[in-house]
């Protein structure tokens, strides 16, 4: 591996669109917050996309609403200050089937907060907070499956997310499925970290087989991983995520800064992180996979990684996440591969072992190297089932 096999992606550009705008406010929105303008935002969006889409612009103010459709085209320009409050009845938020494009149809067990089911040309922008009053389905224990996403885009091209806040989302903050050319800028999450421990799955952003995405100057605090990366397979075959670029972002608090995994059945690879600084997070650079998920993970590149007060490993690789089974087993279509990984310029200081990378008998983990790696702790490294190992120039 060398400098040349980074993968840099591209500043992705929305495609054109119509610069005609679409005041809320004209369609009955209250800015007041306390009357709701689910209807009004809808009639807002639907107009715009009668006319192949448009800028759908929200004056300054306070607004209350249910669920919010976006359609291609549409670009959602908030005022700077203005607060988006989602009504906290969960019968609002039913479980929904979507055709897309593709003629499949999709079920989800509840409707996300903001959604863009197969679209083209999409963003959200503006120094606003979107508000997901996540406390509600915390406090009434709801299983992660029938919480819905704040902010979730499934079969989508050209996305844009920019400038806002996302607080007290009740899951996934920012999920994004099997789609292509993501710009994700600016954004800022926050989650409490432990609900008394009511408040689990609440990723920061959630990635599954999606290609070409770039993720900058983002900072996130929350209840599960700040950033997850994930690589699917459905009917279709698998799905890998690839191309991805995250740089210049803060991670405060979260079970992983940036984890890879445990979904990986699809494969993830040519993944960068670079510039980067986690502070109290559970673990700091994590790929986590089993004999379960299968999967190649390949062609992974951390750079220039700053960490404080980690709580566990500063460096962790799994193929045995969630798996006791120590013993030699055949390999089979869902044997994990972990292979090619890089890691330059890591330093800080963590609670556990510095280093963690346990393979499977039948799959090592295998050619990774670690260059100046200057992560102190009082547990040191940790090797199970490792193949071509190289530790700030040392073959292991």
């Amino acid at each position: 591996m060398n400098a040349r096999s980074l993968t840099i992606v591209q500043i992705i550009i929305v495609g054109s669109v119509s610069a005609v705008v679409y005041d809320v406010t004209k369609y009955g929105a209250d800015t007041t917050g306390r009357n709701p303008s689910t209807q009004a935002i809808a009639a807002a969006i639907n107009a715009a996309a009668l006319k192949n889409g448009g800028i759908v612009y929200f004056p300054r103010g306070k607004y209350t609403t249910g669920p919010i459709e976006l359609k291609s085209g549409i670009h959602v320009d908030f005022a700077d200050g203005t607060l988006i409050t989602f009504l906290d009845d969960p019968k609002l938020y039913p479980s929904i089937t979507v055709k897309l494009p593709d003629g499949k149809t999709r079920h989800l067990p509840y409707t996300p907060l903001i959604r863009g089911m197969g679209v083209n040309n999409v963003a959200i922008k503006g120094n606003a907070i979107i508000d997901g009053r996540g406390q509600i389905w915390w406090d009434r224990l709801h299983p992660p499956s029938d919480r819905p996403v704040s902010v979730h885009f499934w079969v989508a091209n050209n996305i844009v997310l920019q400038s806002f806040h996302i607080q007290n989302s009740p899951m996934f903050n920012v999920h994004i499925v099997d789609s292509n050319n993501i710009e994700i800028n600016s954004i800022s999450i926050k989650n409490p970290p432990d609900y008394h421990g009511k408040g689990p799955n609440t990723d920061g952003i959630n990635l599954n087989s999606v290609k070409n995405v770039h993720i900058a100057n983002v900072n996130i605090a929350t209840g599960d991983d700040c950033i997850a990366l994930n690589g699917n397979t459905d009917s279709r075959g698998k799905k890998p995520t690839q191309n991805v670029l995250i740089e210049n972002s803060h991670m405060n608090a979260g079970h992983g800064g940036v984890s890879i995994g445990s979904v990986t059945s699809g494969g993830l690879r040519n993944i960068t992180v670079r510039n980067c600084y986690f502070n109290n997070t559970v673990r700091g650079l994590f790929i986590k996979t089993n004999r379960q998920r299968g999967g190649t993970i390949a062609d992974i590149h951390y750079h220039d990684i700053v960490m404080t007060n980690v709580k566990k490993e500063g460096i962790a690789i799994s193929a045995m996440y969630n798996d006791k089974d120590a013993s030699k087993k055949p390999i089979t279509v869902t044997t994990p591969f972990i292979n090619n990984i890089e890691y330059n310029n890591i330093r800080g200081n963590c609670g556990r072992n510095t280093i963690s990378l346990v393979g499977l008998p039948e799959s090592p983990v295998q050619n990774i190297r670690i260059n100046g790696f200057t992560v102190t702790s009082n547990q040191g490294v940790l090797l199970n089932n490792t193949r071509d190992i190289i530790i700030n120039g040392k073959r292991q």
